[in-house]
């Protein structure tokens, strides 16, 4: 099993390394005040990554208020599920999984490597709640759990291919993104 998790992750980071660009050069177009010191430069990549995936302001199990694209995928490579900690059927399971992926990353650490949990209730899964549901899995920092308002994790959830209408019938498979930055 060991050895099949690890096969998993390798092949996991293999492939999200197939989308990295290194060598493509960023846009001259700057994001921001143009007299602004330092300008933040971003590349027409980075610039549909940001558009597609949104800068949605969700919640972490430590109570963050964090930027879904710029906070949490981008730069990244993340393996991200959907959950809700109520759940007694798949969501237990894959998350043990994850927590299996987390120690074989920790075991084998990786840099720019992490772990979302997107609650797909948001309306019972506080920040609260999902500290509790992330330390029954021994969540390390590289694996972050979020929420926020129905209204805002359902358009996360739109952006991913993720919104159902009823919390049970969400996926119970992982998707991996890279975060282009």
């Amino acid at each position: 099993m060991k050895l099949r998790m690890l096969l998993f992750a390798t092949t996991l980071l293999a492939c999200a390394r197939s989308f990295a660009h290194d060598g493509h050069h960023p846009s001259p177009e700057a994001i921001g005040p143009a007299d602004s010191p330092m300008p933040v430069i971003a590349s027409p990549r980075e610039r549909a990554a940001r558009l597609f995936f949104s800068d949605r302001r969700l919640v972490t199990q430590d109570g963050h208020d964090v930027a879904f694209y710029t906070d949490v995928l981008k730069n990244n490579v993340v393996l991200i599920n959907f959950f809700f900690t109520q759940c007694t059927d798949s969501c237990p399971t894959q998350s043990a999984r994850l927590e299996e992926v987390q120690t074989l990353l920790r075991a084998n650490p990786r840099p720019r490597v992490r772990l979302v949990s997107v609650s797909v209730d948001p309306a019972h899964d506080s920040p609260a709640a999902l500290a509790a549901y992330a330390a029954t899995w021994h969540a390390g920092n590289d694996w972050t759990f979020l929420t926020g308002s129905p209204q805002i994790v359902n358009d996360v959830l739109r952006r991913l291919g993720q919104l159902v209408a009823e919390r049970r019938a969400h996926t119970s498979r992982a998707t991996r993104q890279r975060g282009i930055g």
